[in-house]
């Protein structure tokens, strides 16, 4: 009977640990990949709806699209996954796919199996590292953009410490878009560039249904991982919570790029909601919220 009672608590350590590395080294992913993926698809449905089902393909797809398949092909490089087919930009009126990267690997191995995850992740990771590349080296007067980028929160590890993530983001994003329109820039070629290239890699940077199904499958296998280091080091009496801590450390400049995205992405969004609807009032006599 003692030794039942001293399982179930190293059950629950094990268990709560491996939920606090998740939170600390994937939340962020999962957070603004959703808030992403609600504002695409919410702004590509105003354009459907008022302007046509190809309107939001050509305005951002034949740029967005190739950097989200790239995002794909070039995290299966070192992750040991073969590309058998790639289509960077190849819109299927049928399916409504506009381009797809066809991938096999060997499932008995573990790092294949976890690069599943980052290979569903692919076009959030080299999106956001895009925009971070256009801010640095096309945007001028950049300095004040890269600070804000540089100073964001990095991870959550608690209902408290997401719902602080999610006040730090909103004020970030503030920062960001002051940081953006800027005199000096709305007379500037290259911000008009920027913020056009940004605007069409931010709309695609959402996972697709059959991303969040590789992502499924890789997520799991890194739980399993985990639930095994973490019972290792438990059984040692090592600190396994030093982990999840170490390596949210390093995840700040991505919480902060992440946070640009959604900052565009929101501005877009409301703008395309004006602007489209006012279109539609003129042409249908209706609008569409």
């Amino acid at each position: 009977m003692s030794a039942l009672f001293e399982f179930w608590p190293f059950v629950g350590k094990v268990l709560l640990t491996t939920l606090f590395q998740l939170l600390s080294i994937f939340g962020v992913f999962f957070v603004f990949g959703l808030i992403l993926y609600l504002l695409a698809r919410y702004t590509r449905r105003l354009f459907v709806n008022i302007l046509g089902e190809k309107s939001d393909i050509y305005f951002t797809g034949w740029i967005g699209t190739p950097v989200h398949e790239l995002g794909h092909a070039l995290l299966c490089i070192p992750f040991l996954h073969r590309i058998t087919e790639i289509k960077l930009y190849s819109p299927n009126g049928e399916d409504g796919t506009l381009g797809y990267v066809n991938h096999a690997y060997n499932p008995r191995n573990p790092w294949s199996q976890i690069g599943n995850f980052f290979i569903a992740l692919g076009p959030i990771l080299f999106g956001s590292l895009i925009i971070y590349l256009l801010v640095r080296f096309l945007l001028p007067s950049n300095q004040a953009l890269l600070t804000a980028l540089h100073g964001s929160p990095a991870s959550f590890t608690s209902l408290s410490g997401f719902m602080s993530l999610m006040v730090s983001v909103f004020a970030s994003s503030s920062d960001m878009i002051y940081a953006l329109f800027t005199g000096g820039h709305l007379h500037q070629w290259q911000f008009w560039v920027f913020l056009y290239l940004a605007i069409c890699i931010s709309a695609h940077m959402e996972l697709s249904p059959p991303d969040l199904k590789g992502l499924g499958s890789g997520l799991l296998a890194i739980i399993i991982i985990l639930l095994i280091i973490n019972i290792i080091l438990i059984l040692l009496n090592v600190d396994a919570m030093v982990i999840g801590t170490a390596v949210g450390r390093w995840t700040s400049l991505t919480t902060g790029i992440f946070t640009l995205a959604v900052a565009i992405s929101a501005m877009t969004c409301l703008a395309s909601l004006i602007i489209l609807n006012i279109i539609s009032l003129i042409i249908n006599k209706k609008i569409f919220i």
